[in-house]
């Protein structure tokens, strides 16, 4: 349904306004999909933008198993010689209201 995608790409609107450059992910990795786990998470975080960067091996224990973690990246700003200093969501709450029409 998407709904996913849409939650994720309203996240990085919000924190491109607070300034934020990198977005990173942590997600757990079967070595070999099962019952409980398929590889979808990281095919769905490449699809969104973003890299690998990183793999943990057995360092998540869920469901009696052992997994592997995955970290992932995605740069949604430059990266300037002065970056901008980031933003809370307090200082922006109201803007992004107004601008996506949110009550």
């Amino acid at each position: 349904m998407g709904i996913g995608r849409e939650l994720y790409e309203a996240l990085e609107k919000v924190l491109f306004e607070q300034n934020i450059l990198n977005l990173n992910a942590c997600v757990a990795y079967p070595e070999v999909e099962d019952e409980y786990l398929t590889q979808n998470s990281i095919q769905f975080h490449e699809h969104l933008g973003y890299r690998f960067v990183g793999e943990f091996y057995q360092c998540g224990d869920k469901f009696g198993r052992w997994y592997n973690m995955v970290w992932m990246e995605k740069h949604i700003s430059q990266h300037k010689e002065n970056p901008l200093a980031v933003k809370k969501f307090d200082e922006i709450r109201e803007w992004i209201a107004e601008k996506y029409k949110i009550l």
